[in-house]
């Protein structure tokens, strides 16, 4: 499995936004060792290597006010690590630093496919 780059606040809306598939999108700060450590982590488990959902990665420091904008939208903390699960608009899930998880992950994308 392999990331997408989010590159654009268009990309977002049409690609992520206005699809009725399950997206998942990681914000990540390349210069940060914690996400990092979180990135390989999660790219370790099963379900990144196995799941057919969209992966999206979002560097926050060079697309912060893409960063920004999501967090606006969903009314939560702009935060790094972060992921975030997405389906029909709505956020289904949002976890950050410490907090995300894998396994918990793909439990809550198996109750919505």
């Amino acid at each position: 499995m392999s990331w997408q780059q989010i590159n654009d606040p268009d990309q977002f809306t049409n690609d992520i936004l206005d699809n009725d598939q399950i997206h998942l999108v990681f914000k990540h700060s390349p210069r940060c060792g914690i996400s990092k450590m979180v990135l390989r982590r999660f790219e370790n488990f099963d379900f990144y290597q196995t799941s057919e959902i969209q992966f999206w990665l979002l560097d926050v420091l060079n697309s912060r006010h893409i960063s920004n904008s999501i967090a606006a939208q969903f009314n939560i903390r702009h935060e790094s690590p972060q992921i975030l699960v997405i389906k029909n608009r709505k956020l289904l899930h949002h976890s950050s630093h410490s907090a995300i998880e894998a396994e918990e992950i793909n439990n809550i994308i198996s109750n919505w496919q």
